[in-house]
């Protein structure tokens, strides 16, 4: 017997021995694909099939994929693609790169901060390498001479590198491939995910990472090796142009898989400069003493848990009766103030709804009383959700809804307001806007065209994580979102009301019109998830009050 456990404990040993030796031999492979001009949200808007099957994990088994809707580029530069560019190859901000605008690349600090590719070409190991590129100014982005550099077009470069992945000599260990097409269709069609033309070349796109990434696990080697895939962007945009700040262009996905990758959805604000510093660390480079401003993620997921919608419910106003109810238990009390302001009528989004009627020097409002003394969860949280019909022109910039003095942006509280449309200042749009740093900053989110005469969603979070989250949901089911990671230093405390229709002071020069329907609040964050849940919901015809029971 005792004979039998030793050869038992040796056999055991030897097994797990083997074991050991055929993890320490697994291969790192990292491939960073960034994508020109591709907003986060264009991810549940148009058909991606590939993108999708690694973001569920489906790609091989083994490996894992980690995502998030609220990834952000850089903030010491413009939302512009050079200085981005040069921060995914090097994983520093402008400052250390010093490209800080489009034209600079040349003149980049490249010797100082190399591209993660030159360290790795550079390193004992003398890693294979190669950056493939459309975008001519990429020439000199972190430019290396033990690095490859081709310039072709995405499709070219995409077959090019598929070819080198299936060479006899297994090809590059590491990989930057931009991709640029998406950017072009943005400047020539638009970059909200309903221009076809962006649409049809983010579709092209994907069909250019399928095909790498069934070269990739087609490799005879494939099982013996370690993959990391990191996709990102540079930036997003806004109708036919990117650079503005606001959410827009500052929005864009990252997107990793890999084995030792947690499934699931990636926790914060990362950004786009991560990547590299990712890219690294996976081949074993200690990056702590690089001094490099991205950071190694992917290894934790959110712990944001779901939590049922009536938690936190501080208002909850259907609109469906002649006197405006605040059907939420235990909810605030409200005031309606002005002759003219309606509740219940006719040609709701789901049923009745309010109607506010427009002006300069109108005051005609409802008011969500003691909301001055409201205390938010984690000092700052909450969530404002309401379907919203406003006409095609604005008087002023109205109001939706707020708890501020409107006569100035930088100071304390927030508001969904009517606006300008940036592109054609002639038609109106909605933003969001919160006070920062005591009266001296401000943070305008959007500004989102509308839809006029038609019902459209607009929903404003603010998570435990830190990050301000604006989203439309359009008519035609196109869900949008942006983001914003300076609510931080947010003065979200107006001592006013928070009123609907009207400034905090509901005295604001000009009075909302439109229709609201279905408006809630919460004492709480939640996810895009969540959101996109009472969204579609409200497409369906079904009111908030049936995802409450």
């Amino acid at each position: 017997m005792k004979q039998s456990i030793q050869c038992l404990l040796a056999l055991s040993i030897f097994l797990g021995g083997i074991t050991l030796l055929s993890q320490e031999k697994l291969q790192p492979k990292a491939l960073i694909i960034m994508i020109d001009g591709m907003r986060a949200d264009a991810y549940d808007n148009i058909p991606m099939p590939n993108l999708e099957k690694l973001r569920a994990g489906k790609w091989q088994p083994g490996y894992n994929g980690a995502f998030t809707l609220t990834g952000y580029n850089l903030e010491d530069a413009r939302p512009n693609s050079a200085p981005n560019h040069a921060a995914i190859a090097t994983g520093v901000t402008a400052t250390k790169h010093k490209v800080f605008k489009n034209g600079q690349t040349k003149d980049g600090n490249f010797e100082e901060w190399p591209s993660w590719l030159a360290r790795l070409a550079t390193s004992p190991q003398h890693y294979k390498t190669q950056f493939l590129y459309s975008w001519g100014e990429n020439k000199d982005t972190a430019k290396h001479p033990d690095v490859p550099f081709r310039k072709g077009k995405d499709p070219d470069n995409g077959d090019y590198l598929c070819n080198l992945y299936a060479s006899p000599d297994g090809g590059p260990d590491a990989v930057l491939f931009f991709i640029g097409e998406v950017d072009h269709s943005g400047h020539s069609d638009g970059f909200y995910p309903h221009s076809q033309k962006y649409i049809n070349t983010a579709m092209e796109t994907d069909v250019i990472i399928g095909k790498l990434l069934d070269t990739i696990a087609a490799r005879p080697n494939f099982a013996n090796e370690d993959w990391l895939i990191l996709i990102t962007s540079d930036h997003g945009g806004y109708g036919k142009s990117h650079g503005m700040l606001g959410g827009h262009a500052n929005t864009i996905p990252i997107l990793m898989v890999g084995k030792h990758i947690t499934q699931g959805t990636l926790p914060g604000l990362p950004r786009n400069y991560d990547m590299p510093v990712t890219a690294l660390a996976h081949f074993g480079v200690d990056v702590k003493p690089l001094n490099l401003d991205g950071h190694v993620i992917g290894t934790e997921v959110s712990k944001i848990q779901r939590r049922p919608l009536k938690e936190g419910l501080l208002a909850y106003l259907p609109f469906d009766t002649e006197t405006p109810v605040n059907v939420a238990p235990n909810g605030l009390e409200i005031a309606v103030v002005g002759q003219n302001i309606k509740s219940g009528v006719d040609g709701g989004k789901l049923g009745k709804c309010l109607r506010i009627p427009g002006g300069e020097n109108v005051r005609e409002c409802i008011i969500l009383k003691n909301t001055e003394y409201l205390k938010l969860e984690n000092g700052n949280n909450f969530t404002a959700t309401m379907w919203v019909r406003l006409p095609p022109t604005h008087v002023g910039n109205p109001a939706i809804f707020s708890n501020k003095d409107w006569r100035s942006g930088a100071r304390p509280g927030f508001v969904i307001c009517g606006a300008r449309n940036i592109n054609n200042p002639t038609n109106p749009g909605v933003h969001f806007n919160f006070g920062r740093w005591h009266d001296t900053h401000r943070t305008d989110m959007g500004v989102y065209d509308i839809t006029p005469d038609e019902w459209v969603f607009y929903a404003v979070t603010v998570t435990p994580e830190g990050v301000v989250c604006f989203c439309q949901g359009q008519p035609d089911g196109q869900f949008y979102w942006i983001v914003d990671g300076s609510i931080k230093d947010a003065n979200l405390e107006s001592g006013m009301t928070w009123n609907i229709g009207q400034d905090g002071s509901a005295a604001y020069r000009y009075n909302l019109q439109g229709d609201i329907d279905d408006f809630a609040l919460w004492n709480r964050g939640m996810s895009v998830d969540e959101l996109h849940e009472i969204y579609n919901a409200g497409r369906q015809n079904h009111d908030l009050g049936t995802l409450l029971k």
